[in-house]
């Protein structure tokens, strides 16, 4: 098993994996919205798993901040983000496989491996909220053994460890 952190990206880092959504959405020919591209941004930014709340004051805070300093003010610039938009857009990043949800704690965070289908567990600490991603055998085994040998269909699964990393203990 080989754990990925899924934080602390460079700006370099966040500006390619941007360039790589927006060509794995053409490919797929779905839209990578404005909208889903400053949600995609602000995941990748964060330095710990990220709630739907926080992002809409974010790009609440980014809007006004962008039409204080426009020069030709931008009418929906300063408008509202309604929290359905943001969700349809959350969804949309979980669908293409550009982020994951961590329903323990309500939160998202950047995949460590978006072009990949793959199935992941994740270590969050509780302390730091620090997460890994660990994409492995024994997880893709467990995925294997609910579709095959019992016949479930699974539509999402999610794995999640808590307690403490090892820069906590």
């Amino acid at each position: 098993m080989h754990p990925h952190d899924v934080q602390d990206f460079t700006v370099s880092d966040i500006a390619a994996r941007i360039n790589a959504a927006k060509e794995q959405c053409r490919k797929r020919s779905v839209r990578f919205t404005p909208l889903r591209e400053q949600i995609y941004d602000l995941v990748l930014q964060a330095n710990k798993p990220v709630g739907a709340y926080d992002l809409i004051t974010q790009l609440q805070h980014r809007r006004s901040s962008e039409s204080d300093t426009s020069v030709n003010q931008n009418p929906s610039a300063s408008k509202n983000v309604a929290p359905p938009t943001v969700y349809r857009s959350l969804e949309f990043l979980l669908e293409q496989g550009l982020i994951h949800q961590l329903t323990s704690i309500n939160a998202y965070v950047p995949c460590c491996h978006p072009r990949a289908q793959h199935t992941a567990a994740f270590l969050i600490c509780d302390t730091c909220l620090r997460v890994q991603e660990c994409s492995s055998l024994p997880v893709q085994e467990i995925m294997s053994f609910a579709e095959q040998d019992v016949g479930f269909s699974v539509t999402r699964s999610v794995i999640e460890l808590s307690g403490r990393c090892s820069d906590c203990q």
